[in-house]
Protein backbone atom coordinates (compact mmCIF):
# COMPACT_ATOMS: atom_id res chain seq x y z
CA UNK A 1 0.00 0.00 0.00
CA UNK A 2 1.23 3.48 -1.18
CA UNK A 3 0.02 6.75 1.23
CA UNK A 4 -0.59 10.39 -0.36
CA UNK A 5 -1.38 13.38 1.78
CA UNK A 6 -3.01 15.84 -0.23
CA UNK A 7 -4.92 19.53 0.07
CA UNK A 8 -8.16 19.66 -1.45
CA UNK A 9 -9.06 23.46 -1.71
CA UNK A 10 -12.89 24.12 -1.81
CA UNK A 11 -14.39 27.34 -3.55
CA UNK A 12 -17.63 29.29 -2.55
CA UNK A 13 -19.16 30.46 -5.62
CA UNK A 14 -17.32 33.84 -6.03
CA UNK A 15 -13.93 32.54 -5.65
CA UNK A 16 -14.29 30.18 -8.96
CA UNK A 17 -12.83 31.45 -12.52
CA UNK A 18 -15.43 33.04 -15.19
CA UNK A 19 -15.85 28.97 -16.78
CA UNK A 20 -16.07 27.01 -13.40
CA UNK A 21 -18.68 29.67 -11.97
CA UNK A 22 -20.43 29.46 -15.15
CA UNK A 23 -20.34 25.20 -14.78
CA UNK A 24 -21.38 25.32 -11.19
CA UNK A 25 -24.23 27.56 -12.03
CA UNK A 26 -25.25 25.29 -15.02
CA UNK A 27 -25.24 22.35 -13.20
CA UNK A 28 -26.95 23.74 -10.14
CA UNK A 29 -30.02 25.52 -12.60
CA UNK A 30 -29.93 21.46 -14.47
CA UNK A 31 -31.07 19.99 -10.57
CA UNK A 32 -33.32 22.57 -9.48
CA UNK A 33 -35.36 22.57 -12.75
CA UNK A 34 -35.00 18.57 -12.57
CA UNK A 35 -36.94 18.67 -9.38
CA UNK A 36 -39.33 21.15 -9.56
CA UNK A 37 -42.83 20.04 -10.20
CA UNK A 38 -46.29 21.69 -10.03
CA UNK A 39 -46.96 20.21 -6.96
CA UNK A 40 -44.62 22.56 -5.34
CA UNK A 41 -46.89 25.58 -6.72
CA UNK A 42 -49.79 24.40 -4.11
CA UNK A 43 -50.91 27.61 -2.09
CA UNK A 44 -53.99 25.75 -0.09
CA UNK A 45 -56.81 28.00 -1.46
CA UNK A 46 -58.88 25.72 -3.68
CA UNK A 47 -59.51 29.19 -6.04
CA UNK A 48 -55.72 29.22 -7.05
CA UNK A 49 -54.79 25.30 -6.83
CA UNK A 50 -56.32 24.38 -9.98
CA UNK A 51 -54.56 22.31 -12.59
CA UNK A 52 -54.50 25.41 -15.39
CA UNK A 53 -53.26 27.42 -11.83
CA UNK A 54 -50.38 24.97 -10.87
CA UNK A 55 -49.39 24.43 -14.61
CA UNK A 56 -48.95 28.38 -15.52
CA UNK A 57 -47.27 28.85 -11.85
CA UNK A 58 -44.53 26.04 -12.47
CA UNK A 59 -44.12 26.96 -16.02
CA UNK A 60 -43.65 30.78 -15.06
CA UNK A 61 -41.40 29.93 -12.57
CA UNK A 62 -39.66 27.46 -14.72
CA UNK A 63 -38.97 29.78 -17.34
CA UNK A 64 -37.74 31.80 -14.61
CA UNK A 65 -34.79 29.21 -13.40
CA UNK A 66 -34.07 28.65 -17.05
CA UNK A 67 -32.96 32.39 -18.11
CA UNK A 68 -32.13 34.01 -15.51
CA UNK A 69 -28.89 33.28 -13.26
CA UNK A 70 -29.87 35.04 -10.19
CA UNK A 71 -32.49 32.52 -8.11
CA UNK A 72 -29.86 29.87 -9.07
CA UNK A 73 -27.13 31.81 -7.88
CA UNK A 74 -29.44 33.08 -4.55
CA UNK A 75 -29.83 29.03 -4.02
CA UNK A 76 -25.97 28.27 -4.26
CA UNK A 77 -25.29 31.61 -1.81
CA UNK A 78 -28.34 30.74 0.45
CA UNK A 79 -27.33 26.80 1.12
CA UNK A 80 -23.52 27.65 1.21
CA UNK A 81 -22.33 24.99 -1.32
CA UNK A 82 -19.31 24.36 -1.77
CA UNK A 83 -17.21 23.49 -4.87
CA UNK A 84 -13.88 22.42 -6.53
CA UNK A 85 -12.16 24.49 -8.87
CA UNK A 86 -13.59 23.38 -12.00
CA UNK A 87 -17.07 24.46 -10.78
CA UNK A 88 -17.90 20.97 -9.45
CA UNK A 89 -19.87 20.79 -6.68
CA UNK A 90 -18.39 19.30 -3.38
CA UNK A 91 -20.10 16.49 -1.65
CA UNK A 92 -20.40 18.53 1.80
CA UNK A 93 -22.58 18.41 4.74
CA UNK A 94 -22.95 21.21 7.39
CA UNK A 95 -24.89 20.63 10.53
CA UNK A 96 -27.11 23.27 11.90
CA UNK A 97 -29.34 23.63 14.36
CA UNK A 98 -29.32 22.17 17.36
CA UNK A 99 -27.07 19.32 16.19
CA UNK A 100 -24.76 18.33 17.84
CA UNK A 101 -21.63 18.93 15.40
CA UNK A 102 -23.97 22.28 14.20
CA UNK A 103 -21.78 24.44 12.21
CA UNK A 104 -19.13 21.63 11.29
CA UNK A 105 -18.89 20.81 7.61
CA UNK A 106 -17.36 18.01 6.62
CA UNK A 107 -16.46 16.75 2.53
CA UNK A 108 -17.45 13.38 1.68
CA UNK A 109 -14.51 11.13 -0.67
CA UNK A 110 -14.34 7.99 -1.71
CA UNK A 111 -16.56 6.80 1.88
CA UNK A 112 -14.77 8.83 4.06
CA UNK A 113 -15.23 11.71 5.70
CA UNK A 114 -12.97 14.50 6.27
CA UNK A 115 -13.55 18.15 8.41
CA UNK A 116 -13.38 21.53 6.41
CA UNK A 117 -11.45 23.85 7.86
Amino acid sequence: MKSVNITINLYSLDELSAKARERAIREHRDFLLSVMQPDDFISGDPEYDTPDQLSEAYDSEYDYVLFNDDPVIESIECNEYLFFSDGAMANCTTFCGKHERAVETVLHVFGKDYQVA
